[in-house]
């Protein structure tokens, strides 16, 4: 922690030393405790693993972001995040230079890229507690680093749009025969808060060894959002082609590079503001969701599915909040072992 402080505190300094803009610091800091109903549970990386009930630093982080001149916009984010497989070891999370001629942004940066709503949100800051289970097999690189371009533009009455555009190392961190290539679109409509939008992403990277050279996965979705006056509902469909050897469900003989993956969430949940100095908010909430990890065979059942539900508290006027969940599978295939369920308690600082 002392490190995030050093850095986020350099950086403060130099600004000022260079007499620029100060930048606006962000962040948060959210500490978990996690109760499993078995000694295994299902991890994103499609495999089960060791679970035990523990305390847990699910993340903390500092944000600086401003503008060096009305041209040129920059931001950076360091800490420690559990997603990220680091333990406590602080790393830069995400990093970007972008020149602003305009309504046009384009530069580089090492950042979430927008695969949809929900793949496109930062850690914390989700309805439910975390991402989808399938989230790394759509996106093997969280934050990739690469040349970022994306515009807004109005449509007057009939709303506005948003695309993005990103070209950047594979999954093996070079442009060496491999890529990472995404393209979104996001469509405000004139409707309040509803917003429909899509991705398309193609990765060159190398799923079978026992192949010379890379091989083509394909990724694509689409889905609704809705944010206003209290109610939050997000509905997302995700095909995904090709994976990485070791994602490959247990009984599935076909290639990795030919396997076909679906992904789909449902969920939804509502603001209720207080009239309270110790309790400010309450957010009870619900999701859905579904991953069929080999949904081109031929025969056999390879869907999973769970259900979450919980409530998020906000404590006081400030960023406080403390949140507690519940998730279960509501679907295993058969001869496949059956996910744990697990209770998370969190306690949250956003600022």
């Amino acid at each position: 922690m002392r490190s995030v402080l050093v850095i986020a505190a350099s950086i403060a300094f130099s600004a000022h030393a260079l007499e620029i803009e100060q930048p606006d610091f962000s962040g948060n800091v959210i500490m978990d405790f996690v109760s499993f109903s078995n000694d295994s549970a299902y991890a994103s990386s499609g495999c089960y693993q060791i679970a035990s009930n523990r305390l847990l630093v699910r993340k903390v982080s500092v944000g600086l972001s401003g503008n060096v001149n009305p041209l040129v916009e920059y931001e950076t984010e360091v800490g420690v995040a559990s997603c990220a497989g680091s333990g406590l070891t602080v790393s830069v999370k995400e990093a970007g230079v972008y020149l602003t001629p305009g309504a046009l942004r384009f530069g580089v940066g090492m950042t979430h890229v927008e695969r949809g709503f929900e793949l496109g949100t930062d850690c914390g800051y989700t309805l439910a507690m975390e991402k989808p289970m399938f989230r790394l097999a759509v996106s093997p690189s969280c934050h990739p680093l690469g040349f970022i371009a994306g515009t807004e533009f109005s449509a007057g009455n009939a709303g506005s749009a948003e695309v993005q555009l990103f070209y950047g190392n594979g999954n093996g961190g070079t442009m060496k025969d491999e890529y990472d290539f995404n393209a979104a679109l996001f469509y405000h409509t004139p409707v309040r808060g509803f917003t429909a939008g899509g991705f398309y992403n193609a990765l060159e990277m190398e799923i079978n060894p026992e192949n010379e050279g890379f091989e083509n996965g394909e990724r694509y979705g689409f889905g609704l959002d809705y944010s206003s006056s209290g109610l939050m509902a997000r509905g997302e469909y995700f095909q995904i082609n090709g994976l990485l050897p070791g994602m490959i469900v247990d009984g599935c003989t076909m290639a990795a590079e030919d396997v076909e993956n679906t992904g789909m969430i449902a969920q939804a949940g509502y603001l209720f503001q207080l009239d309270s100095e110790s309790i400010s908010s309450v957010t009870p909430y619900f999701q859905y969701q579904e991953w069929d990890r080999f949904s081109n065979a031929d025969n056999g059942d390879y869907k999973y599915s769970w259900i979450a539900t919980g409530v998020k508290a906000g404590v006081g006027s400030s960023g406080c909040y403390v949140t507690a969940e519940y998730k279960a599978p509501s679907a295993t295939p058969e001869g496949q072992s059956e996910d744990s369920s697990v209770i998370i308690l969190r306690l949250g600082v956003d600022y």
